[in-house]
């Protein structure tokens, strides 16, 4: 597609709610892209999940490659982006919600990725105030959790995977490295890499070595120590495959996020980033077709303490049964019964200009989210929509977030080095 096609097109009528899910352009298309250079390719497919990375930064360190531009999901946070990238699904077919969700089974908050329970909710009588405001919920960067509760695994629906169609083809395999991925044992980690080979194989040996987490997390804080480390993690794998015979699907996980968190798209994660595309030209070069793409970009935030202390005074228990959900710069609140007007109108006072607040019930006519049943029973009934940098987040640190519908934000890089 042409890097000016127009995706940037709201809703008339609706100010603020900026880039929408496209229909057809969008990362409902990888898995059918990535089949598709399956289907041309002699040795396989390297397939690099860069998380974080924007259109506009992989533009600038991308000049070789050939580009698309797609639109994330909503939210345009890794929980839900990454699940609608292998499956192909819109949100309500996969129900990986935002990052932090109500569960169907028992009506507690829970974290989508580690599928952890963080909050029960609160009885209309509570004897004692439950934890407030938004919990922690950036589970691929090691975040801590409120509760600490059994995982939950009734969030996610299993759905079919590009992995899954890939080894149906005739000699054909498909392998994930996911990384950070591998240290979970989520029904979401499950789910994202259904009907892959693990590699490396370390459950084989009773889980993930507690000297890997290390090495992972001290990698994530260097990105080009970390590019250098996915490379290696590139070569051993097709070491293990070379006698194989069968044309691979290799994917391979890419946490720049971490660092984008803390420091945005700065000189040396922009070196990092121009240093996947050089490892991608020497793979192509030895015949291999490579596929980078992303699950969202990266804005800058301030959060703002007033803002932070007014969603709080609206995300308590007098007035919500569960802490509010959702995911960085798009956060939902789960009114009591019959008091979802009043939260609403509650929480737009407070956040004046610096959100669009509205009814879960309006999300189908801006094209940002299927209202099936199964989505109602995870999200919340009031849906507030960051507007500004100083939206408040549901933890504090990040100088950078996403999950809202700027362009950063939503605007991703489908890129091609096809083999020289």
């Amino acid at each position: 597609m042409p890097d000016d096609a127009d995706l940037t097109g709201g809703h008339a009528g609706v100010p603020g709610v900026g880039v929408t899910p496209h229909p057809r352009e969008s990362l409902r298309a990888v898995p059918d892209r990535i089949l598709a250079a399956l289907d041309r390719a002699e040795r396989g497919v390297v397939v690099l999940a860069v998380d974080g990375l924007s259109w506009r930064a992989a533009r600038a360190a991308w000049p070789a490659a050939d580009l698309a531009r797609l639109t994330s999901t909503f939210p345009s946070t890794s929980a839900t982006a990454w699940m609608t990238s292998v499956t192909g699904l819109p949100v309500a077919g996969h129900l990986a919600i935002g990052a932090a969700c109500r569960s169907p089974a028992d009506g507690s908050l829970v974290n989508v990725i580690t599928g952890e329970t963080l909050a029960r909710a609160v009885p209309d009588r509570a004897d004692g105030a439950p934890p407030g405001g938004g919990p922690p919920v950036d589970a691929l960067s090691g975040g801590a959790f409120s509760d600490g509760g059994p995982p939950n695994g009734d969030l996610i629906a299993a759905r079919t995977t590009v992995f899954e169609r890939a080894a149906a083809l005739p000699g054909t395999v498909a392998v994930a490295v996911g990384r950070e991925i591998d240290t979970l044992t989520s029904p979401w980690s499950a789910a994202l890499l259904r009907g892959a080979a693990r590699f490396p194989a370390f459950r084989d040996a009773g889980g993930v070595p507690a000297a890997r987490r290390r090495e992972l997390a001290a990698q994530a804080l260097d990105p080009e120590s970390l590019v250098a480390a996915v490379a290696r993690d590139v070569e051993a794998a097709f070491a293990e495959h070379a006698a194989d015979g069968r044309r691979l699907l290799l994917w391979i996980y890419v946490n720049l996020d971490d660092h984008f968190h803390r420091h945005g798209y700065d000189p040396l994660a922009m070196r990092a980033v121009a240093g996947l595309e050089r490892h991608a030209l020497s793979w192509a070069a030895r015949g291999w077709h490579v596929i980078a793409h992303s699950d969202h970009g990266q804005v800058p935030v301030a959060p703002d303490p007033v803002l932070e202390a007014a969603w709080a005074e609206v995300d308590a228990p007098e007035l919500c049964a569960l802490p509010g959900g959702g995911a960085g710069r798009v956060r939902w609140l789960h009114p009591r019964p019959g008091r979802a007007g009043e939260a609403a109108e509650r929480l737009a006072a407070a956040l004046g200009e610096h959100a669009l607040v509205l009814a879960a019930g309006e999300l189908p006519g801006l094209g940002l989210l299927e209202l099936t049943p199964a989505v109602r029973e995870r999200l919340g009934e009031v849906v507030a929509v960051a507007a500004s940098p100083r939206f408040p987040l549901p933890v504090r640190g990040p100088r950078f977030e996403h999950g809202a519908l700027t362009e950063d934000e939503m605007l991703v890089p489908l890129a091609l080095w096809p083999p020289a």
